[in-house]
């Protein structure tokens, strides 16, 4: 039975997947605070850019954008892991307790953690244009 179950999880394990070149921009719909004493709906306040390219050398990039929907900070990540396999993309930063899935349809599924606190973010995703997001704009880390 061990065998069995490892073999499952490895399939599910998804592969650091080649750059796309795409460029997506994700509104959250519905969101789900969760702490100790459990789960509660919230009011939607992000809004995600995910994305990835290779750059003039043939290096593969990524980045991963969470900003206030309306014009606030926006915390940026620059070359998350992105895997992918048959059914999602995800954009993931596990130092930071972090990751959006991209899945059939655009579906979104975004999980940010902070301490006891994670925060599940349900939404659409659609291929855009690359967005300038200014110096400005950025949130101190």
């Amino acid at each position: 039975m061990k065998k069995a179950g490892w073999i499952i999880s490895v399939t599910l394990i998804p592969v650091k997947a080649p750059a796309a070149g795409i460029w997506q921009e994700c509104q959250v719909e519905v969101a789900t605070s969760c702490t100790a004493e459990g789960c509660k709906n919230v009011e939607p306040g992000l809004k995600l850019y995910l994305g990835d390219y290779d750059d003039a050398d043939g290096m593969p990039h990524g980045y991963y954008y969470r900003c206030r929907r309306y014009q606030g900070p926006c915390d940026m990540i620059e070359d998350p892991w992105i895997g992918e396999n048959a059914n999602y993309r995800a954009f993931v930063m596990r130092n930071q307790g972090i990751i959006a899935r991209i899945g059939p349809g655009g579906k979104l599924t975004d999980i940010a953690t902070l301490d006891d606190n994670v925060l599940i973010s349900r939404g659409t995703c659609w291929n855009a244009e690359p967005q300038r997001i200014s110096e400005a704009s950025r949130r101190a880390k």
